[in-house]
């Protein structure tokens, strides 16, 4: 009796698979409350994001030195939906933090803004990612984390990031301030944070009529979408443009990131990292993913 080549290689085929053993299936994500306590374990690692926890001699960061530890907060997240926790970190200074005269209406306002990220990694230590930062640090305190997803399936949240200085300009004695708005979207995308710029916009704190009020001018916005006529556009026309008018609909179903202090963090590493994870939701757009 005869077989068919095909017929013996599909027979060959079939008693390979019976003696091949089956793929390993990926390890699940370890629970929650056990990556928050691997986060809480990696002290080591995470306290130098804190100048006053340094050892001795040490200056791993030297430029936290001039940020605020008051502004310092910490959030427990999982932006890119993989089952694996991150900690985000956010240092800012603000006019307060340097000497001079200030209005009340933007003395919150950060004038500087730095940001770190760590993520559990795969085989369960958490690591500090990589980042990208397209025109200047992203605000995650402004992050939304309801997401977007591209046709990669990386997870993409809108972020307005908006710094002020003090100007040269002075009308009488009153202070004049500019203003930058960065309009971005940020992805954790295999263990690097991207930024993406998608528009700017600036303008000016003018006329202080007491020192709680600054009146906002706008002076110039550009969207970076390749059209010519959305460059030095003014404030009514960057009004008009479908990423301004879309750019904050990422408001349902609820989403939220839960924002502590970094005082906290260090006070009680558990507490605080179990109380920002609980105040973590994130949505999807169009429910894709």
């Amino acid at each position: 009796m005869t077989i068919s080549l095909k017929k013996a290689f599909g027979v060959a085929l079939a008693a390979l698979a019976l003696i091949m053993p089956a793929p390993t299936p990926a390890a699940a994500a370890p629970s929650p409350e056990a990556q928050l306590q691997m986060i809480a374990e990696a002290e080591p690692l995470w306290k130098d994001e804190f100048v006053a926890r340094w050892d001795k001699g040490q200056a791993p960061f030297p430029y936290l030195r001039r940020f605020n530890p008051r502004l310092t907060h910490i959030a427990v997240t999982d932006l890119d939906a993989n089952g694996r926790l991150e900690l985000l970190v956010r240092h800012a200074m603000t006019l307060m933090d340097i000497s001079g005269p200030h209005a009340a209406g933007v003395v919150d306002i950060p004038i500087d803004i730095s940001l770190s990220a760590y993520e559990i990694s795969a085989d369960g230590r958490l690591e500090r990612l990589r980042a990208e930062n397209g025109y200047d640090w992203p605000d995650l305190m402004n992050l939304q984390p309801l997401s977007e997803i591209d046709e990669h399936g990386t997870r993409w949240h809108h972020v307005r990031t908006v710094t002020v200085s003090r100007s040269d300009y002075f009308t009488g004695n009153d202070p004049s301030y500019t203003y930058t708005a960065s309009y971005q979207c940020v992805a954790l995308d295999h263990g690097t944070l991207r930024c993406q710029l998608l528009a700017v916009e600036k303008g000016s704190y003018r006329d202080v009529d007491s020192p709680s009020t600054c009146r906002k001018i706008h002076v110039s916005a550009s969207v970076f979408d390749g059209d010519p006529a959305h460059t030095n556009m003014s404030g009514r026309e960057f009004q008009q443009t479908y990423l301004y008018q879309t750019f904050d609909e990422a408001l349902l179903p609820p989403s939220s990131i839960r924002w502590v202090s970094g005082d906290e963090l260090n006070r009680d590493p558990q507490e605080a990292l179990a109380a920002s994870w609980a105040g973590f939701a994130c949505g999807v757009i169009d429910g894709k993913g």
